[in-house]
């Protein structure tokens, strides 16, 4: 398995044609792949401002370098030399780009791309300029047409400013390699990460680089990270044990990437009853439903972040120390009400972990964007014993649908994501 190193890239941008050719080093030294990931540095609804001439230097002054020019001379690369269209968006090119990989072809194409406009000068954000470089290297021309012409793949381009920013990109083009953010490097900065990665990770990329659409304006984006056995359940044991053993290494090394990718965690207390006391979240907010209060008080879970205990506006109990109270509702939990004191809070991304009753509410609710999911390779049995999503049954006109985003199998485990379509 190649370990895939993502990108955040936009054709008009300089530093992302010296990003692809830093791109086909890594490929080559490495084999790794690269995962192109659009962000349109000026989106429609982004004011796009003339820039004033570079003054006149003085004619005693010496040149000095820019940063940029220092990356092309570490890089050994030339700037070609042509005239380039003036204020070019880039949202066709980058819709095209997507679908190229839905034929396999989207590393070569955006190649293409960015030559046809960094060597030839051509405004490839046009349909028609976007369809001659496709010939060759796309099969169906007229489906690459209609996938520009309606935008069919709008919720994978990211804009610049805020979406961007949520995503941790300020700049592009930025690599994420391991846990570590690299914007605007030279070539052996980057070589250095991929290889401290590899000696760390054993070549397990997966996850370590999640990126999400747009937050909604009223609540978290909210994803769920489950484990389950091939029967569909979530424990080995009993209700109130910890399944440390239902995932290998690898699930929990990936578990832990998930949750660095959120703003906060969400689950019940029973979960965190059968979780190790030891177990700190890497988000630093944190936060336990309960109606009892029933809390193991002593959990590192209460001691580090911004700890809250989130409950109906009804129910009376002690705190554990360093806890603060979120209420929301009555005599039961207002989910809406409690997404939007955290998406006020600055939570925009939040990651619930169950358990099965927890998950069954915002799924009911269809509150769960996305599924992260892995199968371990066991059969536990049991009428009674929790899946994923417990809760009252869907009827058949309301059952949920989810689209497949990848799909990974390490060792004898499956790691699944979905998406809400």
């Amino acid at each position: 398995m190649a370990l895939t190193i993502p990108v955040a890239h936009d054709f008009i941008c300089p530093w992302c044609w010296a990003a692809l050719l830093q791109a086909r080093r890594l490929q080559a030294d490495f084999g790794v792949e690269i995962d192109w990931r659009g962000y349109e540095l000026f989106p429609a609804g982004l004011y796009w401002p003339d820039y004033p001439p570079t003054p006149e230097r003085p004619h005693n002054r010496p040149d000095t370098p820019s940063r940029f020019e220092f990356l092309l001379a570490a890089d050994g690369v030339t700037m070609p030399d042509v005239v380039r269209p003036k204020k070019m968006r880039t949202y066709n090119a980058h819709q095209a780009a997507e679908y190229a990989k839905t034929e396999g072809v989207g590393d070569a194409f955006i190649e293409r791309l960015y030559r046809g406009f960094w060597e030839n000068g051509l405004e490839i954000n046009k349909p028609e300029v976007i369809r001659s470089l496709a010939t060759g290297s796309i099969r169906d021309l007229d489906a690459l047409d209609e996938a520009v012409r309606t935008k069919k793949f709008k919720k994978n381009i990211v804009d610049f400013d805020d979406d961007a920013y949520a995503n941790g990109v300020y700049n592009v083009p930025t690599y994420w390699i391991g846990g570590e953010r690299l914007a605007e490097q030279p070539y052996s900065v980057l070589a250095a990460a991929v290889k401290r990665f590899i000696e760390e990770s054993g070549g397990i990329g997966l996850y370590h680089a999640l990126d999400f659409p747009a937050v909604p304006a009223d609540r978290p984006y909210i994803y769920v990270n489950m484990v389950s056995t091939l029967d569909g359940k979530i424990l080995t044991g009993k209700r109130h044990e910890h399944v440390h053993d239902l995932g290998s290494k690898t699930d929990h090394l990936l578990m832990k990437r998930i949750e660095s990718s959120a703003d906060a965690v969400i689950l019940g207390a029973e979960s965190l009853r059968a979780t190790s006391p030891k177990w700190n979240p890497r988000a630093h907010t944190r936060v336990v439903v309960t109606k009892s209060g029933d809390l193991p008080a002593e959990a590192e879970f209460f001691k580090h972040g911004a700890p809250f205990v989130a409950t109906p506006g009804s129910a009376e109990f002690p705190l554990p120390a360093g806890a603060k109270i979120l209420r929301a509702g009555g005599v039961t939990l207002d989910l809406s009400l409690l997404l939007y004191k955290l998406r006020q809070s600055g939570v925009r991304r939040l990651l619930l972990l169950g358990g099965s009753e927890l998950n069954a509410q915002f799924f009911a609710a269809d509150l769960v964007d996305e599924l992260f999911l892995t199968l371990a390779p066991k059969i536990k049995l049991g009428r009674d014993v929790p899946t994923l999503a417990d809760g009252e049954a869907l009827p058949r006109e309301a059952v949920q649908k989810y689209d497949l985003l990848s799909h990974e199998a390490i060792g004898n485990e499956l790691f699944l994501r979905y998406r809400r379509n």
